[in-house]
């Protein structure tokens, strides 16, 4: 290997070394988040009975199945004569299935996740090696990765059980497949002269049904990818008629083929019942159309603003990838090909499309645009490297990009910016998906257990039962889709008084009065958990009592209530 390839390729094996160690530490830091119960619950049970039914309307079944496929070695309870499979209660039957299994539930969790984290990251890691090097070269492919190897949307959402990564790998695999077709030539000349369309047929018909066949996977991976198959079919249209390079009929026959590829590989993983796919995606795009309520930057919205993913995009997305991204899209530009369309266009129409959107709970809704925003700050930093010097500069940038998200470690979920005063000002901008999705409570726990334990109330946002992790507390506002009630702890018998808040409800995102928490907003908490889960000390706060004391009254329970403003003084 040459000097020129060298240093981007152990650049490149550096930050993948970074991103394995990240994300394994993730993985053993974080609770269950918000719908990992149900995934991985939904995905064993496809497995295991070889019928979709808990979770088919909501999501694809593919990415659940694949997460859920190391399960089958440690053999765990099914629970599929339980009244919550029987119902189709998916929260419910996910509680179960992860907390009440033979199989302790970090075990199932974290077995399924490194899985997972590492199938996604081998897929971006192929891909983005792909597209780059045939689009630039084996410097900019090895530079692309090492940009994507220091984003923390990756290091967090891949090593995730949920449907987000997969919906951006294949996302991502199919322009990039969709891409190669059009680089091919139909048409070369042979060793002696002699016309033949046959040399690059065979290519032609390889990228198009690899095309459909990632593209498929799109599809029973997230219901969002719906957009994949017509975006490719108008692309390749578009290509051919500003760029002509095939006749009509051969095209229209490498379309047939990309969709019937495509279609097949639907069909297969849905046992050929499209009609349930179909049902899914309609069920589906009829729930988002209701809207959800959402916190963004101080504003309560139900069915979403225009700047929210522009604004999410701006803060959770470390500066030197997005400044390096704009680098390389100001280089596409000034030395435009038309292959470089490829590169902008899917991502362009994909964040154009979001900004409709009505439900807005995470920044991982446009992951599917990230990958494109990797490759072209490795295009930047490719042309970087010609000048003097210049390798050695990429390397200070990636390094640099480095500590900005080791700022975070482990807990990448919660990563923001520095303009946005970094993973510990992120609660002030957006909570939900984007900073806390139930996944603090092992921080909380272990916070807990340096002070002896002692009970503590606790208004959760999340799945993750509290108790597993050896919380001992009195719920209060909790939001969840599961019934959290611990037993033991009582208000009344609290040597001290400490109040755990998720962020979340901080921000009152999902309550009805947004101000049910604001008071605590001008206390210090005394500890934060993964930034997302903050611990207030009210022992000797007397107006902190009350406040808490009113909200156990609004709740109907009056005798911690008692306690409280007994304790208060008043």
């Amino acid at each position: 290997m040459s000097e020129k390839y060298r240093f981007p390729v152990v650049l490149a094996a550096a930050a993948l070394v970074f991103h394995l160690f990240a994300g394994f530490s993730f993985i053993r830091s974080s609770a269950a988040t918000y719908d990992e119960t149900v995934h991985l619950s939904s995905g064993y049970s496809y497995l295991y009975t070889g019928r979709y039914v808990m979770n088919i309307m909501d999501h694809p079944p593919f990415s659940e199945m694949l997460s859920a496929l190391p399960l089958l070695a440690l053999k765990p309870q099914t629970f599929t004569g339980h009244p919550y499979f029987a119902n189709f209660m998916p929260y419910h039957y996910g509680d179960l299935f992860l907390y009440q299994n033979s199989v302790p539930h970090g075990r199932l969790l974290n077995t399924a996740r490194a899985f997972t984290f590492l199938v996604w990251t081998a897929l971006f890691a192929w891909f983005i090696w792909l597209f780059a090097s045939r689009l630039r070269s084996p410097v900019a492919a090895a530079l692309s990765l090492a940009v994507f190897c220091t984003m923390p949307v990756f290091i967090s959402n891949d090593a995730l059980i949920s449907t987000d990564a997969a919906a951006a790998v294949f996302y991502f695999g199919s322009f990039a497949l969709g891409w190669l077709f059009t680089t091919v030539p139909a048409v070369r000349e042979g060793k002696r002269g002699q016309r033949t369309e046959a040399a690059g047929m065979w290519k032609l018909w390889l990228w198009a049904a690899l095309a459909g066949a990632v593209s498929g996977l799109a599809l029973v991976s997230k219901f969002s990818m719906f957009i994949v198959p017509p975006m490719i079919a108008a692309f390749w249209l578009a290509d051919n008629a500003l760029w002509p390079r095939l006749k009509f009929p051969k095209l229209l026959a490498c379309l047939l083929l990309y969709c019937a590829v495509c279609l097949l590989t639907v069909a297969l993983v849905y046992k050929f019942d499209l009609g349930l796919y179909w049902a899914g995606l309609s069920a589906t795009l009829n729930r988002l159309d209701t809207g959800r309520s959402s916190f963004v930057m101080g504003r309560y919205t139900l069915k979403g603003v225009w700047w929210y993913f522009p604004a999410a995009l701006a803060v959770k997305t470390p500066l030197l990838v997005l400044l390096g991204a704009l680098a390389g899209a100001w280089l596409a530009f000034r030395d435009f090909r038309k292959d470089y369309l490829w590169l902008i266009l899917p991502p362009a129409v994909f964040f154009a499309a979001s900004l409709t959107a009505k439900v807005q709970i995470g920044y991982r809704h446009i992951m599917p645009v990230m990958p494109f925003l990797a490759v072209l700050a490795g295009l930047a930093l490719a042309r970087l490297t010609e000048l003097k010097r210049g390798a050695w500069l990429a390397a200070a940038l990636l390094a640099l990009n480095a500590a900005s998200v080791l700022r975070a470690q482990p807990h990448y979920l919660a990563y923001f910016n520095e303009p946005a005063g970094g993973p510990a000002g992120g609660y002030r901008l957006f909570v939900d998906s984007n900073l806390d999705w139930g996944q603090g409570v092992k921080g909380l726990a272990a916070y807990l257990k340096s002070r002896g334990n002692p009970p503590v109330v606790f208004s959760y946002f999340g799945v993750a039962r509290p108790e597993s992790h050896g919380i001992n507390y009195v719920p209060l506002g909790i939001v969840s889709n599961v019934e959290l009630k611990a037993a033991g702890a009582q208000v009344c018998g609290m040597k001290e008084v400490l109040l755990a808040v998720s962020a979340t409800n901080l921000q009152g995102t999902y309550y009805p009065d947004k101000a049910t928490f604001s008071w605590l907003k001008a206390r210090k908490p005394v500890f934060t958990a993964g930034y997302s889960i903050f611990v207030y000390e009210l022992s000797s706060d007397k107006e902190g009592l009350e406040k808490l004391a009113a909200l156990f009254d609004r709740e109907g329970r009056n005798d911690e209530a008692d306690c409280l403003y007994a304790r208060a003084g008043k």
